[in-house]
């Protein structure tokens, strides 16, 4: 069944350790996470940390981490753990404050971001428009022979006033 971020759940299992019919499919990236909070990258069969997880989420992997011993799903608290740290780290900015504003009006933020795609495929396709005007332009200007100089225009003539005699 998806969860609230689309990625696949399993519901958690009365064995210890993680449920093994997860991670196989290569869709998700299993991360277990071990009681003294270490953890283990599946896929890699290494110890992993925030950051490296943090680089597979930028990179377009789904991830899901659970507890090793409960099967639990930690996916949100270690999502939470690694967009604070990373908000926090941004020179500066407040991050508390951003962390706040997300918590307090996550709607706005949403609409925000929708707002930001739509004006990005806007401008893509402004330039496009832009670029395919120039090239017409200067295929245009190509094409014109050179000709003879076209003559100066002459300055507008005054019309000649008549004075009355005294």
């Amino acid at each position: 069944m998806p969860d609230r971020e689309g990625l696949a759940t399993t519901p958690p299992s009365n064995h210890a350790g993680p449920d093994p019919r997860v991670g196989n499919t290569g869709a998700v990236r299993l991360i277990t996470r071990y009681a003294n909070r270490k953890l283990y990258d599946t896929q890699a069969r290494q110890l992993t940390s925030l950051s490296r997880i943090e680089d597979l989420v930028r990179a377009g992997t789904d991830i899901r981490v659970v507890d090793h011993d409960t099967g639990t799903d930690m996916t949100a608290e270690v999502l939470v753990g690694i967009l604070s740290t990373s908000i926090g780290s941004q020179e500066g900015g407040d991050g508390v404050a951003a962390l706040i504003s997300l918590i307090r009006s996550p709607r706005e933020l949403l609409d925000a971001m929708a707002h930001d795609r739509a004006r990005a495929e806007e401008l893509r396709g402004m330039t496009k428009r832009v670029r395919l005007l120039s090239a017409t332009l200067d295929a245009l200007l190509a094409n014109m022979a050179p000709g003879p100089a076209a003559p100066e225009p002459s300055p507008p003539r005054r019309p000649r006033t008549r004075t009355a005699p005294p």
